[in-house]
């Protein structure tokens, strides 16, 4: 055999054979993430004071003690407009001994009222939440499973916070993550972010104004991450300024960033239902964060 046949025989050869997935790269499970999504809705509305809050507390707990190093629930309490709540942010660490730190968010809780229903007669009723708290969850429990398969090389948090949209305003919201930022101590990690509606069927991420303004390192890093994992839901256009749980974080110090689709018709209605949510977009986010986690 001449040495160009020969080759010519190993091109072929290489070509039958099909590529193999590397096996110390974490895949993103987008199927399993939208199956705990329409979990938790199962659940009903989580606000908080209700028997549905307490189950979907409990089951986030079961879900993440065989997958972290450590899980630990936050309990606080606080009162709002005359109403003493019972509050749980429930946290788990990855490699906690890890170079480096990274904290990702996402609130659990749901709106006890849905002010923005097209219909007047549905505005006092709770909302299920499907994307408006149930889809920055879904992916974080996804990412978890990811991060137990293979495990990072930094710290890795994961917090889930409760009473993001309980009040009537912005004194009465964001409660976990004031309480969180208040009770943190130690060093900064060196980066954060926050995951909410991240499931819409039409999802488009734009760079929330206020990330970009103060954390803007880490706006990039993600949203270059996002483009090297083929997430074309991340666009990299300035948004709008949403005040949300990152913003606590912010003051206190922690560069978080907001990755939120705000254009979304059923915010806030009692229309916000699984249907409306899709696997493939949270798949998009939590295959950008996977890989924003694994550059570094």
């Amino acid at each position: 055999m001449t040495r160009l046949r020969a080759l010519l025989l190993l091109l072929v050869l290489a070509r039958a054979v099909p590529a193999q997935s590397d096996p110390k790269h974490p895949e993103f499970n987008a199927a399993r993430a939208y199956r705990d999504l329409v979990k938790q809705c199962a659940f009903g509305p989580r606000v908080p004071g209700t028997p549905a809050h307490e189950r979907c507390a409990d089951w986030l707990v079961t879900q993440l003690k065989p997958l972290a190093h450590s899980v630990t629930r936050q309990r606080f309490s606080t009162t709002v407009n005359g109403t003493t709540l019972h509050l749980t942010n429930v946290i788990a660490t990855f490699n906690p001994k890890g170079k480096g730190d990274v904290l990702l968010c996402a609130h659990w809780d749901t709106r006890p009222r849905a002010e923005c229903d097209p219909d007047p007669a549905k505005r006092g009723q709770p909302i299920l939440g499907a994307n408006d708290g149930a889809s920055g969850v879904a992916v974080l429990l996804e990412i978890a499973r990811a991060l137990k398969a293979h495990p990072p090389h930094q710290r890795v948090t994961l917090v889930l916070f409760d009473g993001e949209d309980y009040g009537r305003d912005v004194e009465g919201m964001f409660l976990g993550s004031r309480y969180f930022a208040k009770q943190y101590a130690g060093r900064p990690p060196d980066w954060a972010a926050l995951l909410d509606m991240v499931g819409d069927r039409d999802l488009r991420l734009p760079q929330e104004a206020i990330s970009l303004a103060r954390a803007p390192q880490v706006v990039a890093r993600i949203w270059a991450a996002a483009a090297r994992a083929g997430s074309t839901a991340f666009v990299a256009t300035r948004g709008e300024s949403i005040l949300d749980d990152h913003v606590p974080l912010l003051e206190r110090g922690l560069p978080c960033v907001d990755i939120i689709d705000f254009t979304y018709p059923p915010w806030h209605t009692t229309a916000d239902t699984p249907d409306k949510c899709s696997a493939e977009s949270l798949g998009q986010v939590g295959r950008a964060l996977l890989k924003a986690l694994a550059e570094g």
